[in-house]
């Protein structure tokens, strides 16, 4: 889906403009900016762990009760791990993820500090316009798994790792 690391982008423009002037008040810009930081960071694990409260595994239910119930196989981790590992699809699509995932982390975190040196920008404008790289996951996600579906209706696994 197009909203798949949106995050990223609205990180950016929240903590950079609606958090960071208010932490800016009591101390340096510097430690504003890394203390700002801890607010993701806390809102991330407290929904990972309401998910993981409220949540089934699968869209069939949790792996313990389909295990019980004969749904789904006992397939130890050892085992599910040698399978992934030794699947050439599997790293092709790792090595993808690597390099396209590390340059939008790159960007994520470098951009604001970029604008704000290089063009000598507020934090709150740098972080704003470095929240556009995030913001472009709305269409940039949703044209690459459309792409992505069509292929794989036509060429299998093999035209997704194309596109």
């Amino acid at each position: 889906g197009g909203w798949g690391n949106l995050g990223g982008g609205v990180t950016q423009i929240v903590m950079g403009t609606a958090l960071f002037p208010l932490f800016k008040t009591g101390m340096s810009a510097e430690m504003a900016w890394r203390t700002v930081c801890l607010v993701p960071a806390c809102v991330g694990f407290c929904l990972g762990f309401t998910i993981m409260r409220i949540s089934d595994d699968a869209p069939k239910g949790n792996y313990a009760e389909m295990k019980k119930n004969g749904n789904m196989a006992e397939v130890s981790a050892a085992a599910s791990f040698r399978s992934g590992a030794t699947n050439l699809n599997t790293w092709i699509l790792f090595i993808q993820y690597a390099c396209c995932f590390g340059v939008e982390l790159t960007m994520n975190n470098a951009a604001a500090s970029y604008f704000k040196s290089k063009f000598e920008l507020s934090t709150e404008s740098a972080a704003a316009i470095a929240s556009i790289f995030g913001w472009m996951n709305l269409f940039a996600r949703g044209i690459g798994g459309f792409m992505s579906d069509k292929l794989n209706s036509k060429m299998g696994m093999r035209g997704r790792i194309c596109a």
